[in-house]
């Protein structure tokens, strides 16, 4: 009968143990990774009102030689607040902020354009001012994060901006130091169609097909964003930056029972310092 107790005992210390705040991660952390995932983006416009609200070519951007030469630009962009409510996210205009304090103490020149301000008028229109701006020896960075679907960023007034139509605006740039990373699902596109002229490098937070999550309460951040921010201390170049985030996403998805597929194409020569 005693050996029974301590054998009933043993099991209660295991099970109490294993429910311990003190675990790595919460139990319901690693039984269902994918209430981090950001939501689906839903669309119920009939498809030919959608191909209206789809933005798949755009003329290249002539570049202002005129600009100032030698300096440093940036837009960042990131949308939680999406006309209506079914599809807003949590952390978008945090990562949004956070990457416009960390670019500004770098030296660059920031717009930030956030939740019911980022229209399709005013991101093309300040897309057309970066890319004019990227003449030869400044400095370029574009920040996104918010809803992706099959290649395209959304805007809160539910417009479609596609790869092809991001990189046709960028198709004439002349800079040489041009960073570009997307906190977003079906994202991987992008790094394909942006990353294909020199000088370059281009972060995504999934593949073509894949999603992005955000982080816990504790994090206040897209989960690539989270680690891209935090990399910054260890890392003072892009490369590097983005080789942390995307291993330590990889790892934070399979602690949580989900496949995250970041990554990064690089075709700056040497080390992109910010």
């Amino acid at each position: 009968m005693k050996k029974i107790l301590v054998a009933l005992m043993i099991v209660v210390a295991v099970f109490f143990i294993s429910c311990s705040k003190n675990s790595t991660f919460e139990p319901e952390d690693t039984v269902d990774g994918s209430q981090y995932q950001r939501p689906e983006f839903i669309d119920d416009r009939p498809e030919d009102v959608k191909a209206q609200f789809t933005l798949l070519t755009s003329e290249a951007v002539e570049l202002d030689e005129s600009a100032a030469k030698g300096a440093k630009y940036a837009l960042v962009i990131g949308i939680s607040n999406y006309a209506g409510t079914v599809n807003d996210l949590n952390y978008c205009d945090d990562d949004a902020s956070d990457w416009a304090s960390f670019l500004q103490g770098k030296g660059y020149s920031v717009t930030k354009i956030t939740d019911l301000a980022a229209t399709k008028t005013a991101i093309e229109s300040a897309m057309n001012t970066l890319a004019s701006r990227s003449i030869a020896g400044n400095e370029i960075f574009f920040v996104y994060s918010g809803h992706g679907y099959n290649g395209n960023m959304i805007t809160t007034d539910m417009y479609y901006l596609s790869y092809t139509w991001m990189a046709g605006k960028f198709s004439k740039s002349a800079s040489t130091k041009m960073g570009f990373t997307f906190d977003a699902c079906n994202i991987g596109a992008f790094k394909t169609a942006l990353g294909k002229a020199g000088g370059r490098v281009v972060a995504v937070a999934s593949g073509t097909k894949n999603y992005s999550y955000d982080g816990d309460s504790t994090m206040k951040n897209g989960v690539f964003t989270y680690y891209q921010i935090l990399g910054w201390s260890s890392y003072n170049y892009f490369e590097g930056d983005n080789k942390y985030a995307c291993e330590k996403m990889i790892a934070w998805g399979k602690a949580h029972g989900v496949r995250c597929t970041p990554s990064y194409s690089d075709t700056y020569t040497g080390n992109m310092l910010p």
